[in-house]
């Protein structure tokens, strides 16, 4: 029997097999049994189901009596990509199951702000159904005010999380921190369409990154570990980001954006080659230079 055959509960339990075995090197009838609530004749079948279709994944221990990765043969039957991963060892349930939890085998940094549940959930319906919202903010130059803002996208800076909304107020697209939102209001009123996403111009705009290990020694002494690092062809890092939000990732990174690379100190292990990209891209001002 093939995957594509199988139920989608089915799927999703032999998928959770493969990725303990990939990420813990092996499991017991009782992890399926806690994890989806089955019973341990039911965990049974779906190893015997996952070893008809993997033979050489795994293999079961009689001592222990729990199935093992078989590191020689092991070819996935799942496809499952870096950024998954990564999120799945950050949840925390699935981090307890392989283990992680009790001792902060993963650590990320502690978010130092984050924005009201309610606030969210307004956010979200009026960018789904297209809606304005009436907010009131608090904005470092200008303190408490109401604002009628038309939302379109949410952004993870790296730092905190902002809503990218057209502003009626400045009478342009521009974003919102989210924990600066202190209520949200939606507006059931006709949204024109060039207060849509398809008209803000730094979203839609793609500026063509190029980052560089530093040229300068004092910054980076071994360029060729950044080349490494960054998994640059060339000697470049090309990516391609949202005018919008580039210069919020250049300083997440600590890239150097001045013309002649003059940034110094160790922070700075990258230089933007091609400064000029950031021509007429507003987010510009928060990128180092």
């Amino acid at each position: 029997m093939s995957i594509e055959e199988l139920s989608f509960s089915v799927r999703e339990r032999l998928q959770y097999i493969e990725f303990l075995l990939q990420f813990r090197g092996w499991l017991s009838r009782s992890d399926l049994v806690d994890k989806f609530a089955i019973s341990a004749p039911a965990a049974t079948r779906d190893f015997r189901k996952y070893k008809d279709i993997a033979p050489e994944n795994l293999d079961f221990d009689d001592s222990s009596k729990t199935y093992t990765i078989k590191d020689s043969s092991f070819k996935p039957v799942f496809t499952i990509r870096i950024h998954e991963a990564l999120g799945k060892l950050r949840n925390p349930a699935l981090a307890l199951a392989l283990g992680l939890g009790e001792n902060e085998s993963y650590s990320a940094p502690p978010r130092l702000s984050m924005p009201k549940l309610d606030v969210l959930m307004s956010l979200s319906r009026s960018i789904i159904n297209k809606q304005a919202l009436r907010i009131n903010y608090l904005s470092v130059k200008n303190g408490n005010s109401d604002r009628k803002i038309v939302p379109h996208s949410l952004v993870d800076n790296g730092l905190r999380l902002h809503v990218r909304a057209y502003d009626y107020k400045r009478k342009k697209f521009c974003d919102f921190v989210l924990s600066r939102i202190i209520k949200a209001e939606q507006l059931d009123e006709f949204v024109p369409f060039e207060r849509t996403s398809t008209l803000d111009y730094q979203w839609n705009r793609y500026v063509r990154l190029e980052l560089v290990p530093h040229p300068c020694s004092e910054n980076v002494l071994n360029p060729k570990t950044i080349e490494r690092d960054l998994d640059m062809k060339d000697g470049v890092k090309v990516i391609q980001v949202r005018a919008a939000v580039a210069g919020y990732w250049l300083r997440l990174w600590n890239v150097d954006c001045s013309k002649d690379a003059s940034l110094r100190g160790t922070e700075f292990h990258l230089w933007l080659r091609n400064h000029e990209t950031l021509y007429d891209v507003e987010s510009a001002k928060l990128a180092p230079k």
